[in-house]
């Protein structure tokens, strides 16, 4: 049986947006292996229920520790060469540095997927302009391995790392992110609540615009606009980035939030609220909450970046705001707050775009069309 290797740095994100395609490659006859991070037994054991093949790499994903990447790297390659697996996938950017290098030593085929490019991209001072140095130096090295392919979510981090690295276009291929199953997120109606309700559902980083929400949320108040914040996601408290959880009580404790914690039942949040917001100005790939909220037919405001602006489209099935314009943003929540009719059309443009662009059967196929093409 052939087999295809995912190699990942986190379990939990494995799991919330790769599963489908990995099930599906498991469907096409493939032996499924992921090689990441798993921090305890929960996610191993659920994955292995469904048939993969697990490995624990420990990769630390936020550590920039170059001694430890080093033995990460011995301990990855060690296990790639036992499996020699026909196909090799590798997500976010340490593995696709691991992976890939792998990969080019060896002569062997690896697809490189990149869901946004990351910190190292957005900042341009000190380690992080060092490791933007080297990680493009690394990734013009792999690309000389003419069977890589180098897969984005979104046009325009294609076009970014072309621009730094040069890569040759025809190694590289765009799919519509982690797609979303439009079954499992239904079109639904919004509640008739007297209070709108407007969500953030994501992990609670600084960079994904909990705080200008909150902003937002008390300069609307001073005019007598009100609105219910649920927040609901992952705490990465080993993250630099990390809002505190301390924090997030103290905003839930005063009223500024309504702290949901981490859910597993994204899809009923969303069916719960008016609105989605994600006010982020992290290098984003195509954000799965706002696939969601498009698929369940909710109007979402984000800011203009990544691949923010490749599933909300300004004014159709919501609106896209300038990075850190907190008045546009203000603006753009009160006309949705205020606006039940536009908030309907959004979300019915947000149904058809999710049903015809990023549903995730199309991603499969083009997934599964490129190991084919990967192994020939």
């Amino acid at each position: 049986m052939k087999k295809v290797c995912y190699i990942i740095n986190s379990d939990w994100y494995f799991e919330l947006h790769w599963i489908e395609r990995a099930l599906a490659a498991k469907m096409a006859g493939y032996e499924v292996h992921v090689i990441c991070h798993f921090e305890g037994e929960d996610v191993k054991s659920r994955l292995e229920g469904q048939g993969f093949i697990c490995h624990n790499s420990e990769v630390a994903a936020q550590s920039y520790n170059p001694l430890g990447f080093i033995v990460t790297f011995t301990k990855i390659w060690a296990m790639l060469k036992k499996l020699n697996p026909e196909i090799l996938h590798c997500i976010t950017i340490k593995s696709t540095v691991t992976g890939g290098i792998y990969a080019k030593v060896r002569s062997r085929p690896v697809v490189l997927s990149f869901a946004g490019l990351g910190r190292v991209f957005d900042h341009s001072k000190g380690i992080h302009n060092l490791l933007r140095f080297c990680t493009l130096a690394v990734y013009r090295y792999i690309a000389k391995n003419k069977k890589a392919t180098l897969v984005f979510e979104h046009e325009f981090d294609r076009d970014t790392l072309l621009s730094l690295t040069g890569i040759d276009i025809n190694q590289t291929l765009v799919i519509d992110g982690a797609g979303i199953n439009t079954e499992e997120y239904p079109y639904s109606t919004e509640p008739g609540t007297t209070l709108p309700v407007v969500l953030f559902a994501s992990r609670m980083l600084w960079s994904k615009g909990l705080g200008d929400l909150i902003t937002v949320k008390k300069s609307l108040e001073k005019s007598d606009i009100h609105f219910q914040l649920n927040v609901a996601g992952i705490i990465s408290s080993a993250d630099a980035d990390a809002i505190p959880l301390s924090t997030i009580e103290q905003w839930h404790q005063e009223g500024s939030i309504n702290w949901l914690g981490r859910s597993n039942n994204v899809s009923q949040l969303i069916k719960e609220a008016n609105i989605v917001a994600l006010p982020s100005t992290y290098s984003e790939g195509v954000p799965r909450i706002l696939l969601e909220a498009a698929s369940i037919g909710r109007a979402s405001l984000t800011y203009d970046v990544g691949g923010c602006k490749s599933i909300v489209h300004n004014g159709e099935n919501g609106f896209l705001i300038e990075k850190k314009n907190l008045i546009e943003l203000e603006n753009k929540m009160k006309i949705l707050l205020l606006q039940p009719d536009v908030r309907h059309r959004m979300g019915l443009v947000g149904r058809s775009l999710a049903l015809n662009k990023f549903s995730s059967s199309r991603v499969i196929l083009k997934t599964l069309d490129l190991y084919h093409r990967t192994e020939a």
